[in-house]
């Protein structure tokens, strides 16, 4: 590979670690950049190849030690980025900040639920924070487990939980079996991922797991729940995920064009086919750009290289890879969201919870629709949604989704102008001053 001649390199962020942003970090370095590569967690992966802290080094934190021009940032919390490319971050000493030529954001992505009645439960919590906490800290729940939503993410945390010994009782999956089915033309561009579905309905099926296609939970209540079909099942512990959502508070805080996706039920920065966003040196790729899937986010990894080698430094021949592959994934991504769209039933119980950090109930935010207000930072005022210490990471999706079921257009998400993570004054007082 031809490595352009820079003096000095180019300096460019990237923020995460996993496919995205290690795809991104290599193919930046081996055109002869200097990247510093941050992440909040202890270790490079991200959720999808997290590994423990008294794992031997990764592959990736191996190779940015080896590499000259290389930073590895680990622990260290990305507060905010502005339109100058400046980042502000603490990386435990308080916050400082640092400008670079062009940053990358590849944040990933977090999954929620729609609101319940009876939630919040201490039994309860997310599939993806039980994969966390198992890949992580080698964390598995005691007694029955129960993961419930929609999607195949489902079967790969319970399968997950069952190879590290937990008690998986119960899949409960909306979807219907022929939805997956229909997602075999598009599969056709990527064989694993039916090769994988396969492979882990499997090893749930052989180790006694009941996985149930088309049902509904339609309440959780300590630890219980109850299907649509009104059958009860009772669990020690857990795991639910309806959907996932683009984690785009960074991209926000640089001012980044978001756009509403109803398809996908989520605001997701608005980008190019290799990453560039409305603000010119700050790119977006993996689950900032829709939700995809890892394969997806690893390929933009490599493709957002030649944007940035193009506009930073005007190397204008880096080479394109994965046009086909690339439209493959997508389609499969988008015909997964069709079909987790058409098996939603939208939340009418009023008491349900819509943002657990303020209380909000849903009865509240209908209200405030009803009036009229179909922007987010209005509803935002009228019912505290997205004021409390998640900064609406958690509400925003749900919110949005009672805009449209009230038949009105969803107008901007919910502005991020600060810190995306709550600080104490301390942290930002310089001491000198």
């Amino acid at each position: 590979m031809m490595v352009s001649s820079m003096s000095p390199a180019a300096s460019i962020a990237i923020v995460g670690t996993g496919p995205a942003g290690e795809a991104a970090a290599r193919g930046c370095l081996a055109h002869g950049a200097a990247v510093t590569v941050f992440d909040e967690q202890p270790r490079t992966g991200g959720n999808i190849d997290r590994v423990g802290q008294t794992t031997p080094a990764t592959a990736f934190e191996q190779f940015c030690d080896a590499h000259p021009n290389a930073q590895l940032l680990a622990s260290t919390r990305v507060l905010s980025v502005d339109s100058e490319k400046c980042i502000w971050f603490d990386a435990g000493a308080g916050a400082q900040s640092r400008c670079f030529q062009a940053v990358i954001l590849a944040c990933g992505a977090y999954d929620l639920h729609d609101p319940l009645p009876g939630l919040p439960s201490p039994a309860v919590s997310s599939a993806g924070a039980l994969q966390a906490l198992l890949k992580g800290q080698s964390i598995v729940p005691a007694g029955k487990i129960v993961i419930a939503g929609a999607g195949p993410f489902l079967q790969v945390v319970a399968a997950g939980l069952l190879r590290a010994g937990g008690r998986v009782t119960h899949v409960i999956d909306r979807l219907r079996f022929s939805d997956y089915l229909r997602l075999a033309p598009w599969g056709l561009g990527v064989p694993i991922n039916a090769l994988e579905f396969m492979q882990t309905r499997w090893q749930l099926l052989r180790n006694g797991v009941s996985v149930r296609h088309g049902t509904h939970v339609q309440s959780v209540c300590a630890n219980t729940l109850t299907t649509r079909q009104g059958e009860i099942i009772k669990f020690d512990r857990l795991g639910l995920t309806e959907r996932f959502v683009p984690h785009t508070q960074l991209a926000r805080t640089a001012g980044c064009e978001l756009r509403d996706d109803p398809i996908g039920g989520y605001w997701a920065v608005n980008t190019d086919t290799l990453g560039r966003t409305s603000q010119p040196g700050i790119y977006v790729i993996g689950e900032g750009q829709g939700i995809r899937g890892w394969r997806h986010a690893r390929l933009s990894g490599k493709r957002v290289v030649a944007s940035v080698m193009a506009d930073v430094i005007g190397q204008v021949n880096v080479a394109i890879p994965g046009r086909w592959r690339r439209a493959f994934l997508v389609g499969f991504g988008r015909a997964l969201e069709h079909a987790q769209q058409r098996r939603c039933i939208s939340p009418s119980t009023p008491d349900a919870i819509i943002c657990p950090c303020e209380g909000t109930r849903l009865a509240a935010v209908d209200k405030a629709v009803g009036l009229g207000l179909a922007d987010l930072s209005s509803i935002k005022v009228v019912t505290r949604c997205g004021m409390g210490p998640c900064q609406g990471r958690y509400c925003e999706a749900q919110v949005t989704d009672r805009i449209r079921a009230a038949g009105l257009s969803p107008v901007g998400a919910l502005n991020q102008q600060a810190f995306t993570r709550p600080l104490s004054v301390a942290e930002v007082i310089n001491d000198s001053d």
